[in-house]
């Protein structure tokens, strides 16, 4: 999970020096992000169906090498373009990995323990962000660009020693015919809607057709929805949304991960194009807040079961909300002081609404409907993210026509950090509608003890 993360966080900071690398805006230099984050969710789909037809060490194994080959392969190129190929490549492979970790907790251990498991597995999460920045900027100013796909590949490599640990024959299983066409549709729509939304600054004008390309992959999306729905055996597993407790935490999920990028994106132009920080000093001063986040991840596991899980989300949800108002307030004179304490308590909030977020989300489904469950999550938050970094990429490039305009203005960052402030005040009524439900759950279910 780890390594996932990573693929985003760690060249979201690398964004800026490919700008004035490759003599990029950034409405190009953010394809190598997009890109892999498109992948991902393309591949998501396809993960509940590869664990029923292969198993999940099997596909965990395959997916591993091919993300440490094409590393390797990235570390050796030399013009932009294939740069955002091996990206699309790696995000494949992320995509499949990260709905495959979550099932592997809810097929294997006890019921009381997935919560701090959960716990566990949103600090692996968070860990990306936080050393990610430090990581990527230090070994791009000691060795190059070259080394964060070396490094990458390192990290897959060691992920493929961990996965000698899994059992073999832990998984049955069995052929199902591949769903092609809901496949087409749901790559096909998922890159349509991401590219549309990615240049929404030039919909007004000579790029309308962006906004038809968007609208298309809508229309695709709409139409895979209708054909799983009538499915047997459906590449996403949509009837999970009968479920009312899977609506609202997905709901609730969906909202915070567009929330959630904006600071993943944002803090790094700002660090580096409006307060003129190298890579490796930004990567420094996002670690901080960040690794505060990580530690936090198994403590909220652990009061999941205590305090219960509304009155973390609430907490987390104010604490967002502060942060992210103090971060839009930031001008091009802040200090250091200023610019930590804000994403401190923008990274507390996080850690405090995430965790319970997904766990919810799982402990309503049967042990059968995990695996289709977690794919699909994961799809729709991936799906999400590519677009919330889309939004906050086109709110950056209003006004910039041409490679002239390459640094980012302080103005455009607020603009785009009071948009995702929007997205947090939508958690309010989403938690509410948790709140005056929690009777309506399922009894047997032990999500809202304490809420």
């Amino acid at each position: 999970m780890f390594m996932s993360m990573y693929g985003i966080s760690g060249y979201t900071v690398m964004i800026p020096i490919w700008k004035a690398h490759w003599g990029l805006t950034v409405d190009y230099a953010q394809w190598s992000l997009i890109g892999f984050m498109a992948a991902a969710g393309v591949s998501m789909t396809l993960s509940g169906y590869m664990v029923k037809r292969w198993g999940i060490r099997r596909v965990l194994v395959v997916v591993t090498a091919l993300s440490a080959i094409a590393s390797v392969v990235g570390g050796l190129l030399t013009d932009w373009g294939s740069i955002v190929g091996i990206r699309i490549v790696l995000g494949l492979c992320a995509g499949m990995i990260t709905p495959l970790t979550v099932s592997l907790i809810y097929q294997y251990l006890p019921e009381q323990k997935r919560a701090l498991a959960m716990g566990w597995w949103s600090m692996a999460a968070m860990l990306g962000p936080a050393v990610g920045p430090v990581i990527s900027g230090w070994l791009y100013v000691q060795f190059g660009w070259s080394s964060l796909f070396l490094f990458s590949g390192l990290l897959s490599m060691f992920m493929l020693g961990c996965l000698r640990r899994i059992p073999r024959q832990s998984i049955s299983t069995s052929y199902t015919p591949f769903p092609l066409r809901q496949f087409i549709l749901a790559g096909t729509g998922s890159a349509s809607v991401i590219i549309g939304l990615s240049q929404v600054h030039y919909w007004i004008g000579a790029g309308w057709g962006y906004g038809m390309v968007a609208l298309a992959g809508g229309g695709m999306l709409v139409r895979l929805v209708q054909i799983s729905a009538a499915d047997k055996q459906p590449l996403l597993h949509w009837p999970l949304f009968k479920y009312r407790l899977w609506t609202l935490t997905m709901l609730w999920n969906g909202i915070v991960t567009l929330a959630l990028y904006a600071g993943t994106y944002l803090i790094p132009l700002y660090l580096m194009d409006v307060q003129g920080w190298n890579a490796a000093d930004s990567g420094w001063i996002m670690l901080f807040p960040s690794f505060i986040m990580v530690l936090l991840a198994p403590v909220v596991g652990r009061l999941y079961d205590v305090v219960g899980p509304l009155r973390l989300m609430f907490s987390g949800l104010l604490l967002m909300l502060i942060g992210s108002l103090l971060l839009a307030s930031l001008d091009s004179g802040a200090s250091v002081l200023s610019i930590i304490s804000a994403m401190f308590i923008r990274s507390v909030g996080v850690s405090l609404v995430t965790t319970p977020g997904n766990h919810m989300g799982m402990v309503c489904l049967a042990n059968e409907h995990i695996a289709q469950g977690s794919a699909l999550s994961n799809w729709l938050k991936q799906l999400l993210s590519a677009c919330s970094i889309a939004i906050y990429s086109s709110i950056v490039m209003l006004g910039h026509n041409s490679v002239e305009g390459t640094l980012v203005t302080v103005s455009r960052i607020q603009a785009a950090f009071w948009v995702s402030i929007v997205f947090i005040l939508m958690l309010i009524p989403i938690w509410w509608l948790l709140r005056n439900n929690r009777r309506q759950m399922s009894p047997a279910s032990p999500i809202m003890n304490g809420g």
